[in-house]
């Protein structure tokens, strides 16, 4: 049964997404730093220039960012709001009736 969208309906999901993507947000940062001190020293070693191993690695943050952004969306997905679930549901698909065809008169 499909609820009315409630300002406090909103409101819960919204907040289960919100903290979540915080958390993550936080690892991706801490995982994307380390990637980038590891690219860092890479491209040194291959003679870069530092303002090129900059874009580099902020293409790689944005990278990660976006990866670990999907990861709070995943974990709502089903989740149990109380009166309520966040699931998806397949849309049904809408069929004609068949028609018949005219009867030829009489």
């Amino acid at each position: 049964m499909e609820l009315e969208v409630t300002w406090g309906r909103t409101i819960k999901v919204w907040w289960a997404y919100f903290w979540r993507s915080l958390v993550a947000g936080f690892f991706a940062l801490l995982f994307s730093g380390l990637l980038g001190f590891v690219l860092g020293i890479v491209l040194y070693g291959a003679g870069i220039p530092a303002e090129d191993g900059r874009i580099y690695g902020g293409i790689l943050g944005g990278v990660v960012g976006v990866l670990f952004s999907i990861i709070p969306m995943k974990y709502i997905l089903g989740k149990d709001f109380g009166d309520f679930r966040l699931v998806l549901l397949k849309k049904e698909e809408r069929t004609l009736a068949p028609q018949s065809e005219p009867q030829p008169a009489e």
